[in-house]
């Protein structure tokens, strides 16, 4: 039982370590692995838990075992708790990869706030794609991929019940495009569809470069393949998930070389996070 007294970050943290140690046993059963990622591998590495203040969670799974999950999770009751939802089968989804989502019944029991419009999710399920392994390829690849994620990006700024991650630049571009009525064109599901393919072009199982470029940071989450390798068991609260092998040098990518001894400002913490605390 959650303690009431606890902040609404800490709370949603152990929620998503639920739902983290329900959603292995699932992928374990059905030979699926995942890997802890982004700001999740920080916390294992830094904390040996939970980034104090990150209110969500984030995992990586190679594109095989990806498309295989989000399957199974639609026709299977994985859970009492918790469910997969992905853009394939609800067009209320905006956003292109899936998340774990607190079923309503136990949300309700439970008190806590939303963060869009299908109620809480909690966890992020990104894949690892392949990039192409030429440089000049590989950057016209992260223009397409910037391109279609700014056209999906535009009918989000139309959901209002979910939180807001773009920064100042970014919202700058997708208003712009929302004035000129770009949207119009096109349904968010078929540019959807769009960078799903784009995704797959690159095998990961063949490419020099890997990464899960659908995440926040964009091309900064591509790294040679064998910083991902096959993994590393590190503590995660009280728990084990695998990170990068080389987990040192994928963090010092996303975060910078000192970032085993800075910390963000109150500001950055705040647009980092998906849950506002007292709303």
């Amino acid at each position: 039982m959650i303690d009431k007294e606890i902040s609404i970050t800490r709370k949603i943290q152990l929620l998503e370590l639920e739902a983290l140690k329900e959603l292995k046993k699932f992928c374990d059963k059905n030979n699926i692995k995942f890997f802890l990622r982004g700001g999740s591998v920080m916390g294992a590495v830094k904390y040996n838990g939970f980034v104090p203040w990150d209110d969500d969670a984030d995992i990586a799974i190679p594109r095989d075992q990806y498309d295989k999950l989000i399957e199974l999770s639609h026709n299977t009751d994985w859970s009492d708790k918790f469910y997969i939802e992905s853009f394939k089968y609800n067009n209320n989804m905006h956003c292109y990869f899936p998340r774990v989502l607190v079923k309503d019944k136990y949300l309700k029991k439970l008190k806590l706030p939303t963060n869009n419009e299908l109620g809480l999710t909690i966890v992020d399920i990104l894949p690892l794609d392949g990039a192409p392994n030429n440089y000049l390829l590989r950057q016209m690849y992260f223009a397409k991929v910037y391109l279609y994620r700014a056209l999906a990006g535009v009918w989000t700024l139309s959901d209002k019940k979910t939180v807001d991650m773009h920064d100042s630049k970014k919202k700058m571009v997708l208003k712009i495009l929302k004035l000129l009525k770009i949207n119009k064109l096109y349904s968010q599901k078929s540019i959807y569809l769009k960078l799903d393919k784009l995704y797959k072009k690159y095998n990961y199982q063949k490419q020099k470069y890997i990464g899960t470029i659908t995440g926040s940071l964009y091309r900064k989450e591509i790294f040679p393949r064998e910083y991902w390798g096959n993994g590393k068991l590190l503590r995660f609260e009280d728990t084990s998930f695998l990170v990068p092998d080389e987990y040192d040098k994928y963090l010092k990518k996303l975060y910078g070389k000192n970032y085993l001894t800075t910390t963000p400002s109150d500001k950055e913490i705040n647009f980092k996070q998906h849950i506002k605390e007292g709303k």
